[in-house]
């Protein structure tokens, strides 16, 4: 049930900015980090999927846009800033917003590290290419680390205006510089359609079903603009276009940019062996040259710093959002004097994913792709239990409104189905070590977390018996 509509602070009403339409659109797009995901995700399809590569890309792009058929139902209803968490509850009991806002809390923490390392694998390659030895050395991995998480909290502090501005700058400015890598590469060793699209080999089903998994990690999380439907103008208008656009737009660039590159990436497996970047490996082996391939590194960190302001922000909402729900620290929610956002949630989250990063590469030093192969796997596990059941209460939200039709009921089962598949194929079909283990850690970290908003919700009622969580904390846009 749906409680009186209120706001997760107390900001003046005349002082809040809102996005218009095609500013939260180029929110949302930029913090996907396209120009990553056009660079990565073929490479990540080709290891696992192999010349099956782009029906483990069509398949990850079916797969988050009947997701996102669920999300944008909700969106359409309700104006909320906990996204998913708050979606969820107007549907289901007590059990689902505690598993949804646990999976969430450790799936933004989670995002944060792993953005930032990959700006510090970028940064640092680009580093060692102009003679800088230790580029990927710890201490110079922290130092990058720690620039980059400040700058992101700092900007995300000054107001989503300014994150929205700063995001979409970077954004386009890095994506021509990866597509003329692309398209170099298509030129220099052609498509091999044929053998591409040749069921005759090369790949498997549990293969096909692993390239899914890697490729829906530049995907998830796509309705976290969601979260910023209060910030919004028409947010029941702009906010599902922002959400539903990400993996429509981006799943057929991602489609696109694997078709065109997989040829490059068999021809530069050399360069590949060596710990270039796939882009930097693309680019020496199409002749577009050393520098340009130096560049593009950089390029790409920039890019990525782009996706970690979009999700610092995101996040830090929905930290928010819980906290006033009283799941976690009433002193969460409090926002900037200034700039209204939730600078607290911000400075807290970005530090949470700051030292969890730090802490990883000081235990495992030398190990940075490992590190970030497990982080990337553990995202998705973490977003597995919220996208399940954002489309199972999309079915039930289509039944209790006697507005079941076939098309919305079966993308919402094929968006469930699959995501649960995403994380019984990896009990099934066991990756290589580190990343089996992030099937069971996922779990044993969600068990742990909703003691923990148990433990808090408990302590804030004790504390404050008038203080009752809402069942959504949904808010109507004035």
């Amino acid at each position: 049930m749906s409680h009186p509509a209120r706001e997760p602070a107390q900001v003046a009403e005349g002082s809040r900015s809102y996005l218009s339409q095609p500013q939260i659109v180029g929110l949302a797009a930029a913090s996907m980090i396209p120009a990553v995901g056009i660079a990565a995700v073929p490479a990540l399809l080709l290891g696992s999927a192999g010349t099956g590569s782009w029906l483990a890309a069509l398949i990850s792009a079916l797969v988050t846009v009947a997701v996102g058929f669920s999300v944008i139902a909700f969106a359409r209803r309700h104006v909320a800033t906990g996204a998913l968490y708050s979606y969820v509850s107007t549907v289901f009991g007590p059990w689902a917003r505690m598993v949804t806002a646990a999976s969430l809390l450790l799936g933004y923490a989670c995002m944060v590290a792993g953005l930032t390392m990959v700006i510090g694998v970028y940064v640092g390659s680009f580093l060692l290419s102009i003679g800088v030895a230790g580029g990927l050395g710890v201490g110079v991995q922290i130092a990058v680390y720690t620039a980059a998480v400040l700058i992101a909290v700092l900007c995300a502090r000054r107001g989503i205006d300014l994150s929205a501005r700063t995001a979409v700058i970077l954004m386009v400015v890095s994506i021509p510089v990866v597509v003329v890598v692309v398209v170099a590469s298509a030129v220099n060793t052609g498509l091999h359609l044929g053998d591409q699209l040749s069921f005759a080999g090369g790949f498997s089903a549990a293969g096909i079903f692993s390239g899914v998994a890697a490729g829906t990690t530049f995907l998830v999380g796509f309705e976290s603009c969601a979260a910023l439907a209060l910030e919004t103008r028409d947010p029941r208008r702009s906010v599902p276009v922002a959400v539903l656009g990400i993996p429509i737009v981006l799943g057929v660039v991602y489609l696109a940019a694997t078709v065109l590159q997989v040829p490059g990436l068999i021809a530069a497996a050399d360069d590949l062996a060596t710990g270039a970047s796939p882009a930097a490996a693309l680019a020496r082996h199409s002749g577009l040259g050393q520098t340009f391939a130096t560049a593009t590194d950089l390029v790409l960190a920039v890019a990525t710093f782009a996706g970690l302001i979009g999700f610092v922000n995101f996040g830090a909402r929905f930290v928010a959002t819980i906290a006033e729900e009283g799941l976690l620290p009433r002193w969460l929610g409090r926002t900037h004097p200034r700039f209204n956002g939730p600078s607290t949630a911000v400075t807290v989250l970005g530090g949470v994913g700051l030292v969890t990063l730090v802490a990883l590469v000081t235990l495992f030093p030398g190990s940075l792709l490992e590190i970030y192969s497990a982080v990337a796997t553990l995202i998705v596990y973490l977003w597995v239990a919220p996208y399940v059941l954002i489309c199972a209460a999309h079915v039930v939200l289509l039944v209790r409104e006697r507005a079941a039709r076939p098309l919305p009921i079966a993308a919402a089962l094929l968006g469930a189905v699959a995501m649960l598949w995403l994380y019984v194929n990896g009990l099934v079909n066991r990756p290589p070590a580190p990343v089996d283990a992030m099937s069971y850690v996922s779990l044993a970290l969600v068990a742990i977390v909703v003691i923990g908003l148990l433990l808090v919700r408990r302590a804030s009622r004790s504390s404050d018996p008038a203080a009752t969580p809402s069942e959504t904390t949904t808010a109507e846009h004035r």
